[in-house]
């Protein structure tokens, strides 16, 4: 008996000193925490979020229905502005521009053999040969 109570105790001093350890390392790494550090702990444990009796209500001036006439007037307001912006007009020649090059691309590929028969029934095969591997293919279980 007094063989196995002095190592549990000597043990158990080695415990007790190490978690004191890192309970002193843990509070000087708190203690030099960033400043967001306290508002993302709060945030965590659910503190400072209103309660539903806090809420504030709606006043008569933010009322859904008076605010989106003035949101609707602003908006055809800035869209004034940019319809006035020169940067903002179209090039009256635009879709007929973009034909162009697209018609002067496919005079370009015009002279090329378009067929899709440019690989014979061999090289397809080897190919796939060339990409069978069986552990990929059949998993471990198609090498054992």
């Amino acid at each position: 008996m007094k063989n196995t109570t002095i190592p549990l105790l000597g043990v158990s001093c080695l415990l007790l000193a190490g978690c004191t350890g890192s309970y002193s390392q843990m509070r000087d790494a708190v203690n030099q925490a960033p400043d967001w550090y306290e508002t993302r702990r709060a945030e965590i444990r659910g503190e400072g979020y209103p309660k539903l009796v806090e809420v504030p209500t709606i006043t008569e001036e933010n009322l859904p229905g008076k605010t989106l006439p003035a949101s609707a007037e602003r908006v055809n307001e800035l869209t004034a502005q940019f319809a006035a912006n020169a940067r903002a007009e179209l090039p009256a020649n635009g879709p007929a521009e973009i034909a162009a090059v697209g018609a002067e691309i496919r005079q370009q590929f015009a002279g090329l053999d378009m067929s899709s028969n440019f690989l014979t029934d061999a090289e397809i095969t080897a190919i796939r040969e060339s990409f069978n591997v069986p552990r990929v293919t059949q998993g471990l279980k198609g090498q054992r």
